[in-house]
């Protein structure tokens, strides 16, 4: 019995070698997959600079070319005027489904009033985001026709702006036309 006992120490001592040698092979062949396929990754693939083996002259026109996409500004008109999303506006009787359409028609009416947005030129992105608010902020403290505007009027299109915009509520056909009443009335001012 005791030399039974032997024996078996003796073959589980080889098993457990056998199995960490294992374990460390299956180790090696991973890691050293997983470099070669990040070293491939990197070899080829979106890393590679813009122009690489053009000549100097070119590198510069693209370098100065690509510089100047990031102060490329342009909001799209959400709505035409013959949508076909406006005639199930005017059609449908359950308006709550159509919010979204309201909210399109909120900034588009921006464009579409008479406020002339680019004639001081100290905004001229300033239909764009956040420019918007203080391009009328600084409209009503300067002298020009806009200085007799009051503070309640520009805080309701500013707030209907950014709750059509940026606003996760419901902003449907009552918030369109109080915002489009404080947009007609700047308008007229």
């Amino acid at each position: 019995m005791a030399s039974g006992s032997n024996w078996l120490s003796g073959v589980n001592v080889v098993l457990v070698m056998a199995y960490g040698s294992l374990v460390f092979v299956l180790l090696f062949i991973f890691v050293k997959r997983q470099i070669m396929r990040f070293a491939m990754k990197s070899r080829r693939g979106p890393h590679v600079p813009v122009g690489h083996n053009a000549p100097k002259d070119l590198k510069e026109e693209i370098d100065i070319r690509l510089s100047r996409v990031q102060d490329i500004r342009y909001e799209p008109q959400l709505l035409a005027d013959d949508d076909a999303r406006l005639l199930q506006l005017e059609t449908q009787g359950n308006q709550n489904c159509y919010n979204y359409l309201y909210r399109m028609k909120a900034l588009d009416a921006i464009r579409a009033s008479e406020i002339p947005f680019h004639a001081e030129g100290r905004h001229p992105r300033s239909l764009m985001g956040k420019n918007f608010r203080s391009y009328l902020l600084d409209l009503r403290n300067t002298s020009t026709p806009f200085k007799g505007v009051r503070k309640a009027l520009i805080d309701t299109l500013l707030d209907g702006y950014e709750t059509a915009r940026y606003g996760t509520g419901v902003f449907g056909q009552s918030e369109y036309l109080r915002y489009q009443e404080a947009l007609s009335e700047l308008a007229t001012v």
